[in-house]
């Protein structure tokens, strides 16, 4: 593949990075491996890697392609004391329950396979190794240091070659002008380099990781998206780090892993791998870090850093209050795939779980197996003390989200050795303990201190020296005064098992089983037994997916060893006290801002809330209730743990309560009461109990729940006479199935009407004339039976026609008489009645069928005559017409009156304007004019509006004299009438 002269650059200049930092790393022992070739020529050191390189690719890609499967070889039960009592009984620890169908029996041989097992593990024949990766050397003493001002020397010269190294290096990219094979080599040296170092450190310990943050991973047969795949694994997967491949579109690492004891091995992308180990992050940042001035590999988008998002909704909140007080903590899903009640049921096995006797009662099992309740004695599961434990103690255990804390969550620690560890820090977790600043009292080991000889383990195992002193602390407890540790014990004198591995059994069985593991293994110093002990525990869980307290507790890890029987402890309480005590270490230390890796366990469909803690009494019930119509009261509780059923009481008002539901599943938590009556007031309360030989506990009684079951009544929105035959009337709405309306007539009885299930209604069955009075109420229907609301407030509608009131009758325009009248907008129309005396016959002269309608026009007159008129009003009805009585009379005279000229005179034009007054009663004027005063008058104008008073003649001449008279004229049945002539007035135009 050619490079262009960026690439030769890039390439160049990362080379002198890594050398830089390589002369910055020599005094580190992850990198001592590395200075003798940091010491030759640039030259012989790339052409030797180059060679090397080759030849290590091609035997780890021989190596790694074995897959083989794993025997299962721990097969016991096991349990232990709380943190600060021990375990005095030497309860069995490091071994699995009994489970014939899941896992060997109890006396069976721990090594199902039939190899015998050496007493002395370090005798120990080699292990296969299928994933051919290096095997993990035997630890040796601690090389004494050279004499200061020789280590001086040789670190002054390596700094020396490698500055010189790095100056030429870096020379080099000023003639690199053109493209050729010289920068494209120094890549492929620097990508071996890398790689090479990456070697080197897992060649001193492995390395073990967690796939973090995605739903689903998978894995590749080679370095790249393009291969096939060889597994698909879930966030929280445990790995072994195996190599590591620098390629153009990223970096992979080689990992090995198991599923289900099948083991394989395949590559990842790097930013999907999260470690506690901290060589990892001082490789990366050695030779991905951003100090290097150009690379041709990136590690690809960071994905190390919590994600919430990952993590289900109840998960975050605690998560991210923990986050923001320790930024450097990293929480990583592990999605295990397993439903949540399958997990609880696998939990309650018999003997899985256990707790000491001095417990609360709300802890320890009151099933029939595990209580007998005619003794009211526990059936002891382990130990002298050790009783099954309740599936709510159980469930609140299992459940994660109760132990994201300050104080409980290095329970999901990663367990892997780091530079944290320190001696001192040891000594923190031991305070108070037979072990503390104490040395083993045997003198074996060569007379270290307990802290000390956990030091030195755990950095020989790669195991945290934390969880070693806090998992033998939680074993033998404060005192330390186990036969187990003892070394005195009779038949096994000399030999300790301070892990408590093998140890199971009631009574001195469990001691005699525990002393039998240490002799069969040779822990016969208590060095050996530390050792041994712990070095079980790291080959038979830390290394093979159980790698936090949780997951030593609770197996829901299917690398190997199927699920649920292989775990360490049937404690319970185990993995939180030793979390508390490894934190407080950490925190004493003032470590606890330091990076730590946190795998928390993630279950399918787990409940909705973290499940509770059983306190030393049942807890309290928090009552809901809530009506469903008005036959059923639906009531709900929370859970309140260790309960075994509840018992649900009522009142009615104000009376007394009584039981009426016993609920004897605890899983039952809901109820539905049908008994009630609508139209009444219940109390409900509920207790819990759990039931023992001489009488049942009970909780206090919850708060009690008020349900009214009183059917609303309704309120009149609107009350409204329409017309004299109707009146309509709407209610406000109610949560009811229906209405009914009643109605009674004056002083008569109430009848229902209607019912209907609106709420509005109009009542067209009504006569004027009448009194009407309405209520409604409200019904529910329960099991075919009706039960009623109270009734509204009355509304009462009285149907008495008004007397229509006339306003005015005049004569319009000469030619009719207009009669108008106020509206009554209840009737339909009106009757219009007519005379000419006072006191004369009046005929119906007109019927108006519009209630809108206030005025009518009479034409059928005669002028020179009096009218009067009066009116009724009148509504139809289903059983005929009914009238108002009349109104009063009203009059009009349709006599012409004579018109008079108000004014005449000249324009400037030399016409003659005339003006005259209006008569009401006239259709128009006619204006007649003469050339003198008595002359012959001859019609000159016919106005043909009543209204117009003026008219100017422009027929007139200068210097001559024109008289004029005007008289009103009527037009009534096709007839005229006049008024008398007005007045003559003359005038002279000039």
């Amino acid at each position: 593949m050619r490079t262009g002269k960026g690439r030769k650059i890039a390439a160049v200049l990362l080379m002198a990075a890594i050398l830089s930092a390589d002369i910055c790393k020599a005094a580190s022992p992850v990198y001592g491996a590395q200075q003798e070739i940091q010491t030759e020529t640039a030259g012989q050191e790339l052409g030797n890697a180059e060679e090397e390189s080759a030849q290590t690719s091609e035997d780890k890609s021989e190596n790694l392609s074995k897959v083989t499967e794993q025997p299962e070889s721990d097969n016991s039960s096991g349990t232990q004391e709380a943190a600060e009592t021990g375990n005095p009984s030497g309860i069995q620890e490091g071994t699995e329950p009994e489970h014939p169908s899941e896992a060997p029996g109890e006396n069976e041989p721990e090594n199902p396979s039939g190899t015998p097992e050496p007493e002395n593990p370090s005798e120990a024949p080699e292990q296969e190794n299928p994933s051919g990766t290096p095997q993990e050397p035997e630890p040796e003493d601690l090389a004494e240091e050279p004499e200061q001002e020789d280590s001086e020397n040789i670190a002054q010269k390596d700094t020396a070659d490698g500055v010189k190294k790095e100056q030429e290096l870096r020379s080099e990219t000023d003639t690199l002008s053109e493209p050729g094979d010289a920068a494209e080599n120094l890549e492929e040296e620097a990508r071996t380099q890398a790689e090479q170092a990456f070697a080197k450190f897992l060649e001193e310990y492995e390395m073990y990781g967690t796939l973090t943050n995605d739903i689903a991973f998978p894995i590749y047969q080679e370095p790249s998206p393009e291969s096939a795949v060889v597994q698909e694994l879930t966030s929280g997967w445990q790995v072994k780090l195996t190599g590591v491949k620098l390629q153009d579109d990223g970096v992979w690492y080689q990992i090995a892993f198991a599923v289900n004891d099948k083991e394989y091995i395949g590559y990842i992308q790097s930013e999907y791998v999260v470690t506690q180990d901290a060589r990892l992050a001082e490789w990366e940042e050695q030779y991905l870090g951003g100090g290097m001035a150009a690379r041709t590999f990136t590690r690809g988008s960071a994905k190390g850093s919590t994600q919430l998002s990952a993590f289900p909704a109840s998960y975050q909140s605690a998560i991210q209050k923990l986050i923001q007080a320790h930024p450097n903590w990293t929480f990583v899903p592990m999605n295990t795939g397993l439903e949540w009640a399958e997990v609880l049921k696998n939990e309650m096995e018999d003997s899985r779980n256990l707790v000491e006797t001095y417990q609360p009662d709300t802890w320890k099992s009151t099933e029939p197996k595990d209580y007998n309740m005619s003794t009211g004695q526990w059936v002891i599961k382990n130990g002298t003390n050790w009783v099954q434990a309740s599936e709510a103690i159980v469930k609140h255990y299992l459940d994660p989200r109760n132990f994201l804390t300050e104080e409980s969550a290095f329970q999901f620690e990663q367990l892997t050795y780091s530079s944290y560890h320190t001696e001192s820090g040891v000594e923190k977790i031991l305070s108070g303990t037979f072990m503390s600043n104490k040395k083993l009292e045997d003198g074996s080991g060569g007379g270290i201190t307990y802290a000390q000889a956990f030091i030195q383990i755990g950095k020989e195992l790669k195991v945290s020296p934390y969880f070693l002193a806090s998992r033998v602390r939680q074993e033998q407890g404060v005192k330390g005064n186990s036969s187990l540790i003892s070394g005195t014990y009779p038949g096994y004198q000399g030999y300790y098992n301070y892990f408590n591995m093998g140890a199971t059994g009631i009574g001195d069985e469990v001691i005699r089983s525990g002393l039998t593991e240490a002799k069969t293994a040779g822990w016969n110093t208590r060095y050996k037994a530390l050792q041994g002990g712990a070095e079980k525990v790291s080959s038979k869980y830390i290394t093979r997916g159980q790698d936090t307290f949780y997951l030593q507790k609770f197996d829901v890890d299917a690398s190997y060893d199927g699920l649920y029987w292989h775990q360490y402890m049937q404690n319970l309480l185990a993995a939180d006290s030793e979390g508390r005590s490894v934190r407080k270490g950490y925190a004493d230390m003032g470590a606890l801002d330091n990076k730590f890796v946190f795998k928390v366990p993630v279950y399918n469909n787990m409940p909705s809330s973290p499940c509770p803690k059983p306190e030393e009494n049942l807890s309290q019930p928090v009552l809901k209730a809530e009506k469903s119509g008005y036959g059923l009261v639906k009531l709900s509780w929370n859970e309140v743990a260790a309960a075994q059923g509840y018992q649900i009481y009522r009142a009615e008002g104000s009376g007394s309560y009584k039981k009426i539901k016993t609920i004897s599943t605890a899983g039952t938590r809901s109820y539905e009461d049908s008994g009630v009556t609508p139209g009444k007031v219940y109390n409900y309360k509920v207790r819990a109990y759990l039931k023992f030989s001489d009488g049942n506990k009970y909780s206090a009684y919850s708060e009690v729940k008020n349900i009214d079951l009183t059917i609303p009544a309704t309120t009149w929105s609107k009350f409204k006479i329409k017309n004299y035959r109707t009146i309509e009337m709407s209610w406000k709405k109610k949560s009811v199935d229906g209405y009914k309306i009643y109605r009674k007539t004056g002083s008569g009885k109430y009848t229902c009407i209607q019912t209907i299930t609106g709420t509005s209604f109009q009542n067209t069955t009504v006569k004027p004339g009448n009194t009407y009075s309405y209520r409604v109420r409200g019904y529910v229907s329960v099991n075919g039976k009706l039960y009623y609301s109270a009734y509204t407030s009355v509304k009462q509608a009285a149907l008495k026609m008004a007397k229509p009131q006339l306003k005015k009758v005049s004569v319009s325009g000469g030619k009719k008489i207009k009669v108008t009248w106020n509206r009554d907008s209840k009737a339909d129309g009106y009757y219009i009645y007519r005379a000419t005396s006072k006191n004369g016959k009046y005929k119906k002269v007109k019927t108006i069928t519009k209630n809108k309608t206030v005025s009518w026009s009479d034409s059928s007159i005669r002028t020179g005559k009096t009218y009067y008129y009066k009116i009724r009003s009148y509504v139809k009805t289903a059983s005929g017409t009914k009238s108002s009585s009349y109104s009063k009379v009203m009059n009009v005279k349709t006599a012409l009156s004579t018109p008079a000229v108000t004014s005449i005179k000249v324009t400037k034009n030399g016409t003659v304007k005339l003006k005259w007054s209006k008569d009401a009663n006239a259709a128009g004027y006619k204006i007649y004019r003469a050339s003198s005063k008595n002359g012959k008058y001859k019609e000159v104008k016919q106005i043909t509006k009543n209204a117009t008073v003026t008219w100017t003649d422009k027929t007139t001449k200068s210097g001559k004299s024109y008289y004029y008279k005007i008289r009103a004229y009527s037009l009534n049945q096709n007839k005229v009438k006049y008024s008398t002539y007005s007045a003559k007035k003359g005038i002279r135009v000039n």
